[in-house]
């Protein structure tokens, strides 16, 4: 039987915080997520239950925020080329195909 993951809302509810918190905590590593198709965030039931049984940690202010902030920008980033090489590729090589024949 295959395991219900939970959706950032529900877990949001069930820990009491707001949907921007719980990205900060999931970018920080100190709430485990799965990502699907790069953007998509779903946990498990059982790891959300530990992080709320050892209690919720603290929420980024500051400095240390803005660099969280970064890290997930360039997370982000990391995501688009993983998922879109093949089309970056493909791109440039059509460029550069449409540069020799239009310009030699």
């Amino acid at each position: 039987m295959s395991e219900k993951l939970l959706n950032v809302k529900e877990v949001c509810q069930y820990l009491g915080i707001s949907e921007e918190d719980l990205r900060k905590l999931v970018g920080r590593g100190e709430i485990p997520a799965y990502r699907l198709g790069g953007t998509i965030l779903r946990f498990r039931k059982d790891q959300i239950d530990k992080v709320k049984s050892r209690g919720i940690p603290k929420v980024l202010k500051g400095e240390e925020a803005l660099s969280t902030v970064r890290d997930s920008r360039m997370e982000k980033l990391k995501d688009l080329l993983y998922f879109n090489d093949f089309y970056i590729i493909s791109a440039i090589i059509i460029a550069i195909l449409l540069i020799v024949i239009f310009f030699t």
